[in-house]
């Protein structure tokens, strides 16, 4: 059984190779707003740490989000929080967590200024889900963020603004969505993307590869079919033969013109770019999970405080720290059976 694809990953991962075209495309006034000279810096700790425990959605945690601290011209630093979702339905109280999302990263760092932004990749969400409305007993709280559909977009608009690696990746989740059920339909909306992406002669080679490689994993098909696809796009590099047998040498061939034409071998490029994405991963979980354990050693040290000096019961202390009654008795009891034991 073939691995489901991770949408809303490979987004996040578009956003990091990509995150001023992103803005650019989203928010053209943020983006002349921001002082690109001075860069900008992915929080994936701050987040973690902020989204700590909270919002398991259907048996796994969103860890797809992205918190970037960026400068502005006229001075002081301005955050940007985008969320990804990529849903075959849309999921009911999707606005309340942003709401939620922004309002714990706020209140632990102290950040007022937050531009949040929701880009759904897959099926559009309902017009009550794109912003937050609440009112009780004359207390009305809203909260709106920007919303970015893709199956919303005009194909023929993002076609014209494609110079902007941003509108292809948008057209590649529209395309997805749209032949979702027809893989017929999707080798061919493939192909246009893959020579959408070649024609960009404004965009440095990175950024092709790059873009060529979402498409290529956004847009998935059939084994078969991909391998259609890629003989053909194969053989797009000799025009001028009827029919090619693909050999090992051959490849060989082809890769080593590509490597003294611009310099590197895309495979290896793939390769460590794969590589080097799995290592932050890695690195972002390894994080994730420290955090874990250090949050629940302070609880650990709390729980038995409150029990051993200021001598209360189990029941009261479970309340105190919103834990179950059953692990803090558990807690106790092994920190009685030690020093007993000692």
């Amino acid at each position: 059984m073939a691995k489901p694809i991770d949408y809303d990953a490979l987004l996040k991962d578009f956003i990091n190779d990509f995150f001023p075209d992103f803005i650019a495309f989203v928010n053209p006034v943020l983006f002349e707003a921001i002082d690109w000279s001075q860069g900008y810096e992915f929080l994936e700790q701050e987040l973690i740490n902020a989204m700590r425990g909270k919002f398991k959605i259907r048996g796994k945690r969103k860890q797809t989000d992205k918190l970037v601290k960026v400068h502005l011209k006229i001075g002081g630093e301005h955050h940007v929080f985008v969320h990804g979702e990529f849903q075959h339905k849309p999921e009911p109280g999707f606005s309340y967590r942003m709401y939620n999302y922004r309002a714990l990263i706020g209140l632990r760092y102290n950040i007022e200024n937050i531009t949040a932004i929701a880009v759904f990749t897959g099926a559009p969400p309902p017009q009550e889900e794109r912003s937050y409305q609440n009112s009780t007993f004359e207390t009305t709280l809203e909260y709106k963020f920007k919303a970015v559909v893709a199956i919303e977009l005009d194909e023929q608009d993002l076609i014209n603004a494609s110079d902007n690696p941003f509108a292809i990746a948008m057209l590649a989740a529209q395309y997805a969505f749209r032949s979702r059920n027809d893989p017929k339909l999707r080798l061919q909306l493939k192909v246009q993307l893959f020579n959408l992406v070649r024609s960009k002669q404004r965009l440095y080679i990175d950024k092709v590869i790059k873009l060529l490689i979402f498409v290529r994993d956004f847009v998935d098909l059939p084994k078969d079919l991909e391998n259609e696809f890629q003989q053909t796009q194969f053989s797009l590099a000799f025009p001028n033969e009827e029919k090619m047998i693909i050999s090992e040498g051959t490849k060989d061939f082809a890769l080593g013109l590509y490597e003294h034409i611009f310099g590197y071998n895309p495979i290896q490029a793939l390769k460590e770019e794969r590589q080097k994405a799995e290592e932050e991963r890695q690195k972002v979980e390894e994080e994730r999970q420290k955090a874990i354990e250090e949050e629940r050693q302070r609880i650990n040290t709390t729980i038995l405080n409150l029990h051993q000096l200021a001598k209360m019961p189990a029941r009261e202390i479970a309340t105190i720290v919103v834990m179950d009654l059953e692990y803090v008795e558990k807690l106790i009891a092994e920190s009685q059976n030690s020093v007993h034991n000692s």
